[in-house]
């Protein structure tokens, strides 16, 4: 398979117009996904898992043996998964699955690839590549390249992180902040656990407003730990607002005068990032200062 690339940035899209702009349609990236799932079958990164079919052997399995199919039940307890290409009532399996089941077959796919590294080209009727090794790092490594541009394309936009779970991509103008480590020098029970927590609770699939409000509510908690130090180095005014905020609009207590009338999503996905850019801030004057 060939190596990827960082995809380029065409004329329109440079410019912040085009088609490129509008996200696709769900039914639009799962066919796109399971595109990439067939180049994967066909190249024979599926199977060390799935085994394959000889001319002269027959039928070779894998690591799930003859029936892979119960290794879906038992993971992600969903039948009729492999293989995904037969059809149900003349209608591929693949064609009827929602969000949540094409993700979920994603992660247990991405948990099974692996690429062939030493095998023997079987000539007789172009039967193909027998591979019996495998390199699994560098199979997901090169599904995960590839899941990589199809996956923000929809909406909302999602990724595939190195662990293998998809998460919401979130905004490209914050990426390198969720993404910056926290300086050692940090607490890791006290704030590193609490900031990563956070960040993947906020970022999870299918995560709700409920959800992100708790992840804001952690980074505020944060904050409170750091309130010395926030007055130490930050305007006295600007650390009053933070806390204001956290106290005054529904993120981590619940009254009678806190505001709950504004757009959810829209209020929790600020507030976030602007608590999480603060938190990065304070503690990287605070370790400055400590060096």
């Amino acid at each position: 398979m060939a190596e990827h690339t960082a995809p380029r940035r065409y004329f329109a899209e440079r410019r912040g117009r085009g088609p490129k702009l509008n996200p696709l349609p769900f039914e639009r990236v799962r066919q796109m996904v399971v595109g990439v799932l067939d180049r994967f079958r066909d190249e024979g990164y599926f199977q060390e898992a799935f085994g394959y079919d000889c001319v002269d052997a027959g039928e070779v399995t894998g690591t799930l043996g003859s029936f892979p199919d119960s290794y879906f039940l038992r993971t992600i307890h969903r039948e009729d998964i492999w293989p995904y290409w037969f059809s149900t009532n003349l209608v591929p399996r693949w064609e009827q699955w929602d969000e949540d089941t094409l993700f979920d077959v994603v992660e247990v796919l991405h948990d099974l690839v692996s690429r062939g590294v030493e095998g023997r080209y079987h000539q007789y009727n172009h039967c193909g590549w027998h591979y019996d090794k495998f390199d699994r790092a560098a199979g997901q490594r090169e599904l995960r390249d590839e899941l990589n541009q199809i996956l923000p394309l929809g909406s909302p936009a999602y990724e595939i992180e190195d662990s293998g779970q998809i998460i919401e991509r979130g905004p490209a103008a914050f990426r390198t902040l969720v993404d910056a480590p926290v300086p050692e020098s940090a607490d890791e029970d006290l704030i590193t656990q609490k900031i990563e927590g956070a960040i993947a609770r906020f970022r999870a699939r299918g995560a709700d407003n409920e959800e992100r409000r708790v992840a804001v509510r952690e980074l505020a908690d944060v904050l409170e730990a750091l309130r010395r130090q926030v007055k130490e180095h930050m305007l006295s005014a600007d650390e009053s607002a933070l806390f204001h905020i956290a106290n005054r609009f529904v993120l981590r207590h619940h009254s009678r005068d806190q505001r709950g009338d504004y757009d959810r999503a829209t209020w929790l996905s600020w507030a976030f990032y602007v608590y999480l850019a603060t938190i990065h801030a304070v503690l990287r004057i605070i370790d400055r200062q400590q060096t």
